[in-house]
């Protein structure tokens, strides 16, 4: 979650919608720009800044998902080793039988090697696995949330007058064929992604 004074606006960092890159393209082109949270929800914008406009970007669910799930594969950086080492285990199966069966969240600010820490910046409200956390979670669009499509760049960078550079991009590799449990398990999750997607819930 970004708070940006000068276009007094919150954006929704959403996981692998482009997220990275909008935050680096954010902090760059608006200088008080400040990143309070990492993937917080448009539920928990803090009290006073919920009066701006919110702004989100949403992704095909079976596209994010997968995106992840190769994300994860080779998850490294500035984390506690158990947490690397979690997300790692997360996707030691099929991209089939994650979808259905990760237990693991993606996003949470507690300690995964047992120590009690606590990482705030991580902190969400809904700190459910990814593969039954609906786009709708993070965005509420009830809540007056504006919503731009993932595949339209062009869209994002005129609303933030912004270039977006591409960071964590994963190696492209053909989406693998789902199984029938995989599929019925995305509608029946991530019902509101594909009605948006289609243009159903706009």
């Amino acid at each position: 979650m970004i708070l940006v004074p000068e276009l007094e606006t919150v954006i929704i960092l959403v996981p692998r919608t482009g997220s990275g890159s909008l935050r680096r393209a954010i902090a760059e082109g608006y200088p008080r720009s400040t990143l309070i949270y990492r993937h917080m929800e448009a539920d928990g914008v803090p009290a006073g800044y919920d009066r701006w406009r919110k702004v989100g970007v949403v992704r095909h669910p079976v596209a994010r998902l997968w995106s992840l799930y190769k994300f994860l594969r080779t998850f490294d950086g500035d984390h506690d080793p158990t947490y690397i080492a979690a997300m790692r285990e997360s996707v030691s199966m099929s991209f089939s039988d994650w979808i259905v069966d990760n237990r693991v969240p993606f996003t949470t600010p507690y300690d995964s090697a047992g120590y009690n820490r606590f990482w705030p910046q991580y902190t969400v409200r809904h700190p459910l696995p990814e593969n039954r956390k609906s786009q709708f979670m993070y965005l509420r669009p009830d809540l007056g949330t504006e919503i731009e499509q993932f595949s339209n760049l062009a869209a994002i960078e005129e609303r933030f007058r912004i270039k977006l550079p591409r960071h964590n991009v994963t190696r492209s590799e053909p989406l693998p064929e789902l199984t029938s449990e995989a599929l019925t398990h995305c509608h029946k999750h991530f019902a509101w992604d594909f009605r948006f997607w289609e243009g159903e819930a706009l």
